[in-house]
């Protein structure tokens, strides 16, 4: 199972140095997501990482920084990221929040966050809007794009995100509202054995 990370949305003490820890100790990809933060400040917290992890690192803001970074490009919900132009070599994602658009979001891209999947951990009320046989029969159509689930994801229901159909989960709310994220990404990897 695929492991992917978004960061807090907000400033975390350490949280480069928690990031590089994640990466080396089996993190697919980390998605650096801070809304408020300007190129200046992303370009600073990638600088912080050593060269070969960098290009494991999406960005969710600021994607003129591919062009000096070897970094992956997020796209929200609704953007249209075709038409962005993004390097080629890029890894390219996007979110989804809808069932209906799961064929069309994936056209292009690398994956695809699909959430909120199970009732959200870092945004209360938050709670999908399918069912779960919508959402296997969705998972199971053919598809260009791997698909992750986000949302409400910790250890225990990590095993019914892949039995659903998807290609692994992303880590949010039970990473960062945790005292040890690495220790939080071991559980998740050895419920995935």
């Amino acid at each position: 199972m695929d492991v992917l990370a978004v960061s807090p949305e907000s400033d975390y003490a350490g949280e480069s140095a928690s990031a590089i820890r994640l990466l080396e100790n089996g993190l697919a990809r980390y998605h650096l997501r801070k809304p408020d933060w300007t190129a200046g400040q992303t370009a600073g917290f990638i600088r912080q990482l050593p060269g070969d992890l960098q290009s494991r690192v999406s960005i969710h803001q600021h994607h003129e920084l591919a062009d000096a970074f070897p970094v992956g490009l997020h796209y929200k919900d609704g953007a249209d990221p075709i038409s962005a132009k993004p390097p080629e070599e890029a890894v390219v994602s996007r979110s989804l929040h809808r069932l209906a658009d799961l064929g069309d979001a994936c056209a292009g891209m690398k994956y695809v966050f699909l959430s909120p999947v199970f009732p959200s951990i870092s945004k209360p009320g938050h709670a999908p809007d399918w069912a779960p046989g919508e959402l296997s029969a969705a998972l199971s159509a053919e598809r260009s794009a791997r698909i992750y689930a986000l949302g409400g994801i910790h250890p225990e229901n990590s095993a019914e995100a892949l039995r659903l159909g998807f290609d692994g989960v992303v880590l949010h709310g039970a990473l960062w509202q945790s005292s040890d994220p690495v220790e939080v990404l071991s559980l998740f990897r050895r419920a995935a054995a």
